[in-house]
C-alpha cells in the first residue's frame, strides 16, 4: 500500500462512490511508484461493497482514460489476475482537477461492456445481495485483501513446500545413520515408515535410538530390528520413561557462603582416627598425658581429622573453589559473613583452637569469611538445621557427598 498515494485519491473527486472506492482499492494494493497492482475483481468487489460487473465497468473506464494500464494479462483460471499499473501524473491531475476535468462526463454513462453484459440484474457474483432500495447490505473489507499476484503465492507456497520436504528428508538421513544395521536394513522400507510419522514422532524416535539400542543390548540380543521396523511399530514408544536427568554440581568460591556451609559441616563430623605414628618417639609423645602429649595429639587431629576440610583449605590457598553436590546447596543460608580483625572473626579462631580444628587460610581480598550465622554460640542452632533438613541421615553427610 503506498500511503502517499493513498491521500491523493481520498481528496480526488471521482464523481461516484463505487469509482472512488475501486481507485482507492488499486491505490492499497500498489506500490509508491504506482507498479504491482494485481488484486482478483471480486477482492476489489468486496472493498468496494458493489458488484464484480460494476468494478469491470470501472476499471475499463480507467484504462479508456488512460488512469490505468495493462501491464501483464493473466490466465483464464482463477488463480491468476491481471496486472495493472497507475499514470501518476493523471492520478494527480485527477486529485487537483477531479474526474469530470478529466473525461468527457458524457461518455461515464455508456457501459463500456457489451449490449448483452449490461446491468447488474442477473449477476451471479454479486458481493450483496440485491434489494429493492438499492445495495446496501454492505460487507466489510476482507481482513487479508490480495497485494500480491495468485501465481506469485502459489509460487511461494510450493516453496515452503519444497523446503518441508527438505526438513524431513534431512531428519531421515541424521537418524538413518545412527542406526546400527542401516548398512544392510531397506532404505525405502525405513523412508517410507518416516515419511508416515508426525514432526513430533520423527523427533521422538531420533532422539530415542541411542536408548533403544542400549536396551536391546542389555537384554541379550546381538542385533537390533531394522530401522523401518523401528520405525513402522514406533518402538521407541515401548521404552520404560527415561530417568531425570541428574543435577549438575555446583561450584562454591573459597571462602563464600556454600563453602564454608560445607566446610562447617564436615568439622561437626566425628575426626577420623590419627594415622599410625612415624616413630617410636611420636608414638611415646602420643601416649604422654601431658601437655606435650596433648599439643601433639591435637596437632595430629588438625592434620588428619578432617580430611576433606584439608583439601577445601588447600584449593583456597590456590583461590580456587570446591564442588559441592545439589543436594547440600542448602548450607549456604545458614552463613553469614564474618570480617577479619572483628571479635567474632577472633571468636572462631578460638573455638577451632579448642575444639582442634584446622583454621581456615588468609582469605586475602575476600576480607573475611563464612561461617554459621550467631558465631559459636549459634553453633547448636546450625547442627539443628542440619538434622532436621538433610544431614539427620548421615553424620558423615557431607564428607561422603562433598567426596
Amino acid at each position: 500500500m503506498s500511503a502517499f498515494l493513498l491521500g491523493i485519491g481520498f481528496r480526488a473527486d471521482m464523481g461516484t462512490c463505487a469509482r472512488k472506492l475501486v481507485l482507492l482499492k488499486l491505490i492499497d494494493a500498489c506500490e509508491d511508484d504506482g507498479t504491482r497492482i494485481f488484486p482478483a475483481i471480486a477482492t476489489i468487489a468486496r472493498a468496494a461493497q458493489c458488484s464484480t460487473r460494476q468494478v469491470q465497468r470501472e476499471l475499463q473506464a480507467f484504462r479508456d482514460a488512460g488512469l490505468i494500464r495493462l501491464v501483464k494479462e493473466g490466465g483464464k483460471g482463477p488463480r491468476s489476475t491481471n496486472e495493472y499499473s497507475l499514470d501518476l501524473d493523471l492520478l494527480h491531475r485527477i486529485g487537483r482537477e477531479g474526474w469530470a476535468a478529466v473525461v468527457d462526463s458524457k461518455d461515464d454513462t455508456v457501459s463500456p461492456l457489451d449490449e448483452a453484459e449490461k446491468g447488474d440484474t442477473d449477476d451471479m457474483e454479486r458481493v450483496t445481495p440485491a434489494t429493492d432500495k438499492g445495495d446496501i447490505a454492505c460487507h466489510p473489507t476482507p481482513p487479508e485483501p490480495s497485494s500480491e499476484p495468485s501465481v506469485e503465492r502459489e509460487g511461494a507456497r510450493e516453496a515452503r513446500e519444497a523446503e518441508n520436504r527438505k526438513s524431513v528428508e534431512r531428519g531421515f538421513e541424521k537418524a538413518y545413520r545412527q542406526w546400527p544395521t542401516s548398512i544392510t536394513d531397506s532404505r525405502p522400507e525405513a523412508q517410507k515408515a518416516w515419511n508416515a510419522l508426525t514432526p513430533d514422532e520423527r523427533d521422538a524416535a531420533t532422539a530415542e535410538i541411542g536408548r533403544y539400542v542400549e536396551a536391546s543390548k542389555a537384554v541379550g540380543r546381538k542385533l537390533v530390528c531394522s530401522f523401518g521396523v523401528y520405525l513402522r511399530e514406533k518402538r521407541w514408544a515401548q521404552l520404560p520413561p527415561a530417568p531425570e536427568p541428574k543435577p549438575e554440581p555446583v561450584i562454591a568460591p573459597p571462602f563464600g557462603p556454600m563453602w564454608g556451609g560445607l566446610r562447617m559441616l564436615d568439622l561437626l563430623s566425628p575426626a577420623e582416627p590419627s594415622p599410625p605414628p612415624t616413630s617410636a618417639f611420636i608414638a611415646q609423645l602420643i601416649a604422654q598425658d601431658d601437655a606435650a602429649g596433648r599439643a601433639e595429639r591435637m596437632r595430629r587431629q588438625k592434620q588428619f581429622g578432617w580430611p576433606m576440610v584439608n583439601r577445601i583449605h588447600d584449593a583456597a590457598e590456590r583461590r580456587r573453589g570446591v564442588t559441592v553436590p545439589p543436594e547440600l546447596e542448602w548450607v549456604g543460608g545458614l552463613t553469614e559473613f564474618v570480617p577479619t580483625d572483628t571479635e567474632i572473626w577472633e571468636a572462631w579462631k578460638l573455638e577451632h583452637e579448642q575444639r582442634g580444628w584446622p583454621w581456615l587460610p588468609d582469605p586475602g581480598g575476600m576480607g573475611g569469611a563464612y561461617f554459621p550465622r550467631g558465631g559459636p554460640h549459634g553453633l547448636h542452632e546450625f547442627e539443628a538445621a542440619v538434622k532436621s533438613g538433610k544431614g539427620d541421615e548421615d553424620d558423615g553427610g557431607g564428607r561422603e557427598a562433598a567426596e
